[in-house]
């Protein structure tokens, strides 16, 4: 009986290594050490200025959120329109129904006092507590390329300059200045000012 049970446990054990049972916490162990050795992904907005394309994209895109808070506006099919002093108000939809939410939309770009200066530039008004906004007689179309742009890193900051940003029937001075830098909570690159006597009406 006793060589019988020396058998069995010796059968027992190579049981356990060949079917690669581990001892309790071993898998734990790697599965921590796999998850710090992982990299952090960054953001396409914390890897900005890589190359002047990606900030070319940014800068894009910032100088046309107000055109797509208006155009919400306007494709909003539910919306009312109202009249007042002569201009058409438009109602909002829910994603831009609040000062709070079109502000925050600004942020993911430009700092939040650029961000509210662009707000209060906005003629907008309630209507029993539903935000509606008027569209402007009057655009600044941009252009901004890599062909006209350059970008200087310092500091780690990006303090780009766009020349010819328009045509020159819209304006004479037609240079930009923005400068960008990183916010402190999220790490995320925003544009902390922006200079040019073109287009600044709706900044400032």
């Amino acid at each position: 009986m006793k060589t019988n049970w020396k058998k069995w446990m010796i059968f027992l054990s190579l049981s356990l290594i060949v079917t690669g049972c581990a001892l309790p916490g071993k898998e734990e162990s790697k599965s921590k050490t796999k998850a710090q050795s992982k990299p952090v992904k960054l953001s396409a907005m914390q890897k900005l200025g890589d190359n002047k394309m990606d900030v070319v994209l940014f800068l894009n895109r910032a100088e046309h959120l107000l055109e797509e808070v208006y155009f919400a506006a306007l494709d909003n099919a539910k919306g009312k329109t109202v009249y007042e002093d002569g201009l058409a108000f438009r109602e909002l939809p829910k994603q831009f129904d609040s000062k709070d939410k079109i502000v925050k939309y600004f942020g993911r770009f430009w700092s939040t006092p650029l961000a509210l200066a662009m707000y209060d530039k906005l003629t907008t008004k309630l209507v029993k507590e539903k935000l509606y906004i008027a569209i402007p007689r009057v655009d600044y179309p941009v252009l901004i390329s890599v062909r006209n742009t350059t970008v200087a890193k310092a500091n780690g900051e990006l303090n780009v300059t766009v020349q010819d940003a328009t045509d020159s029937s819209f304006a004479s001075d037609r240079t930009l200045h923005y400068r960008l830098v990183r916010d402190q909570k999220t790490k995320r690159f925003e544009i902390k000012t922006r200079s040019g006597t073109y287009g600044s009406e709706q900044f400032q």
